[in-house]
Order: C-alpha cells, then sequence, then structure tokens
C-alpha cells in the first residue's frame, strides 16, 4: 500500500514539475529554473545531505564529531566493553519533542492563526509526509545497516528521530510560516535540538543526524510539489475528491463536471 501512495505522490510531482516548465516555456523566456520553488526549497536539504556525505567521506571524522559532542550517554561500554547504565543520564525529552512542531502547527490554526489550508487538505499532506520519509529512512536503514555508536544496532543511518522532526519543522513553516519568520525558525530550531540530542546521548552519528533532517524536509516539500500539482489537475478536468462518512461506511466521494 506503501509502494502505491508513493508512486501516486511521484506520478503528481511530475506532473507538477512539467505544468511549471510549460508555464515557464509560454509565459516568458527572462524565468529561469533556478528560482522556482523546486530549486529554493530543495537547497538546504540537499547542502544537508552534502555535509553527511563529506562526514562520511573523510576516514575518522565522524568517530572525531562523537567524542566532542556526546555527553549524555543512557549506556556507554566500560573498559571490559559492556553496557552499563550511566547514573548521570539525564532524559532529554527526544522522543517527544520531535513532535512538538507539527503539534504546534494544528495548535496555531486551531487558536484562530489561518493556515494555507483546509484541515483535511493539511491532515493528509502532512500523512503523505510521513510516510513519504518513513518509507525513505527505513529503506536506508536496510540498505546502509550501519552501527550505531555504541555498536548495539546496526540501523543507524539515517536518524528517523531527526527526519519526523524536520516533516514537522516545514509542515509548519509551509502551512503558518507567512505569518511571522519567527515561527520558521522556532519549528527549526526544535527540530536541531531533536538532531542534538541524538547525537548527545550516543544514539546517533553527526552525519545520521543530518541525512535525517535532508530527508526529513525534502520529502515534505516533494508532497506539497505533488499536492500542488494535483490540484492543478483536478481543478483544469473539473474533478473533485473528499471523504465520506455515515454510521455505516467510510470512504472517499469523487465526482467529475462535464
Amino acid at each position: 500500500m506503501r509502494i502505491i501512495l508513493l508512486l501516486f505522490l511521484l506520478f503528481a510531482i511530475i506532473k507538477s514539475v512539467a505544468q511549471t516548465d510549460s508555464v515557464i516555456n509560454d509565459t516568458t523566456k527572462k524565468y529561469f529554473f533556478f528560482k522556482s520553488r523546486y530549486i529554493t526549497e530543495s537547497t538546504v536539504p540537499l547542502g544537508l545531505a552534502a555535509g553527511s556525505a563529506i562526514i562520511m567521506s573523510i576516514p575518522g571524522l565522524k568517530q572525531q564529531l562523537q567524542q566532542k559532542l556526546n555527553w549524555n550517554t543512557e549506556k556507554y561500554r566500560d573498559e571490559n566493553n559492556l553496557l552499563v547504565s550511566n547514573p548521570d543520564y539525564i532524559n532529554l525529552g527526544d522522543d517527544y519533542i520531535r513532535y512538538a512542531p507539527t503539534v504546534a502547527a494544528y495548535a496555531l490554526s486551531f487558536s484562530g492563526f489561518k493556515s494555507k489550508h483546509q484541515f483535511i487538505d493539511r491532515s493528509a499532506i502532512l500523512i503523505f509526509s510521513y510516510i513519504f520519509s518513513d518509507f525513505v529512512v527505513h529503506n536506508t536503514k536496510n540498505l546502509t545497516k550501519e552501527l550505531r555508536p555504541l555498536g548495539n544496532a546496526a540501523n543507524s543511518f539515517p536518524s528517523q528521530h531527526t527526519a519526523m522532526a524536520f516533516v514537522g519543522a516545514t509542515f509548519l513553516d509551509h502551512e503558518l510560516g507567512y505569518i511571522s519568520p519567527w515561527i520558521t525558525v522556532a519549528g527549526y530550531t526544535v527540530a536541531s535540538y531533536v538532531g542534538y540530542c541524538r547525537i548527545a546521548r550516543n544514539a546517533h552519528w553527526t552525519n545520521d543526524v543530518l541525512m535525517g533532517a535532508a530527508v526529513g524536509m525534502l520529502t515534505t516539500h516533494m508532497t506539497y510539489w505533488a499536492y500542488d500539482g494535483l490540484m492543478k489537475i483536478f481543478s483544469k478536468k473539473q474533478i473533485s475528491l473528499s471523504p465520506y462518512f455515515d454510521t455505516n461506511h467510510a470512504g472517499m466521494y469523487l465526482s467529475y463536471n462535464f
């Protein structure tokens, strides 16, 4: 089911880009593609991914960074290479704070701030973003089988906690960032904190966190591209798609106006 949803998402993204290219060619030759949203919104996540690749390509660098940045290890290896508990461990809350940007987006909306999309639309976008991000992270973990810093599991790269946090931060930016840049800053600050916590507690390497952030941001951007592409298709063909519920059934209602 996830594969079908992702193929549908990919189709919508391709249609969205193709439609944008068509508009560019028909309206003005002075419009450069590098100024489009596909480039501007990809710059930061691709930069993070490049940073992750650079760290991995330099021998010993990720270990050096880990020694400097981790300080809150729940368990550590003693002189006999055995995992033992750390009595000074502090729960930094990253297991829960990763959801904070998403919660903030809905809390602000319910408080009267207008989101860019209706509740059902933005919820669908968020769900697809999480599915897309989880698909990429899960399969990359299975492919790379990178050992975690403590060597207790071979599923380190990339960081799923960080990816989820950045999905929420990017979602918050898209829906409510237009109100104030501080909303965007707050969302990404919280997501960055989650990434830092994963390194501090020795759960992930620095490159895992950078790639997790890149995946979370880019998959959310791509979901918005796909949504916009689908809306253009539906509006042009006068197609409407909406959910329906009653006491015995639930489903989707599709209509086409001739």
